[in-house]
């Protein structure tokens, strides 16, 4: 150390110290630990909830999916930036939206790039769905708003059985078949490779659509069936009871107090507190009134005690 150093640190008791071999013990101290308890309690984790298994085990919910989508009705036609330039659910702090700062970053297109894209796939080697979505093409925009109303309608009262969906007879133009083409599609495990697909890269980096697919409806309902909505304390929780990432806590604590909890701007808002927090702890030594909170309240002085007391009985000498 220098010379300047050493009289600082002059009076400061001081043991010599092996921090490499206090961590490594740790490590292993850790890791022996995980493994044991990996091993008792197996881990609580849920498998994903693949295309395949919402169109084999709930072809209902996956064929409502779908259509929402064609129709153009689906809530991620209204998100907004990033995914489309609607404003209608953008959230603001301070009649500030953030992310209309950022704009459209990632362009998402619902009908053309989670149903007609994907079928486009299917037609190469299904004719029947190749000639659905030729007359879906050729019709006009009114008459494939009233083609999917219907069925839309259809499928709220449509019967499940056997893992087959049963829908009333009417005039659905060509809807039917590119339906059951999803659902084919998807019973085939070949759902989230074609919303994935890359145009430039032999292999797929964004997962995007494939996630935002089933989030209005199965993910939801699944999430909500093991208390990891966000006003359920959200990935706090942990699927089953053992205890989940205690340390997001003090931000998932904000989604569950009024009225933030029923707030639109929810997500905007706590963001934006959280940010504050950090900005105040990270310039709290430079704040006026902050600063002298350590004088004022000096637990500091607890802590140290006995250090403190050394210093204090060599001053009282």
């Amino acid at each position: 150390m220098s010379r300047t150093s050493d009289e600082y640190l002059r009076d400061v008791p001081m043991k010599s110290y092996d921090l490499v071999r206090e961590g490594l013990i740790a490590l292993a101290f850790v890791a022996v630990l995980v493994v044991a308890l990996a091993l008792i309690f197996k881990s609580p984790n849920a498998p994903t909830i693949r295309g395949e298994d919402v169109a084999k085990n709930h072809p209902l919910d996956y064929l409502k999916t779908s259509t929402d989508f064609l129709t153009g009705e689906s809530a991620l036609e209204s998100y907004g930036p990033p995914y489309n330039e609607s404003r209608e659910n953008v959230q603001k702090v301070l009649g500030l939206a953030p992310a209309n700062i950022l704009g459209v970053t990632k362009l998402i297109e619902a009908q053309k790039d989670f149903v007609l894209g994907p079928l486009e796939r299917v037609a190469i080697l299904n004719k029947d769905v190749a000639s659905a979505l030729t007359v879906w093409k050729a019709a006009k925009e009114e008459q494939q708003k009233a083609w999917t109303k219907a069925y839309s309608e259809a499928l709220d009262k449509a019967e499940e059985a056997s893992g087959e969906v049963k829908v009333a007879a009417g005039d659905y133009g060509p809807v039917p078949v590119m339906m059951f083409g999803m659902l084919a599609l998807g019973r085939a495990g070949l759902l989230e490779g074609a919303l994935s697909v890359s145009d430039t890269l032999p292999y797929t980096l964004d997962n995007t659509k494939a996630m935002l697919f089933f989030q209005e409806g199965p993910d939801s309902d699944f999430a909500e069936s093991v208390d990891m909505l966000g006003n359920q304390w959200g990935i706090t929780h942990e699927v089953g009871n053992l205890p989940g990432p205690w340390w997001l806590w003090p931000y998932a604590i904000w989604y569950q107090i009024p009225p933030l909890n029923e707030s639109p701007n929810a997500d905007a808002i706590v963001g934006s507190l959280m940010l504050l927090f950090f900005l105040l702890l990270l310039f709290a030594p430079f704040i006026p009134v902050i600063k002298h909170i350590p004088r004022w309240i000096p637990i500091y002085r607890i802590i140290w005690r006995d250090w403190y007391a050394k210093q204090e009985g060599r001053s009282g000498k």
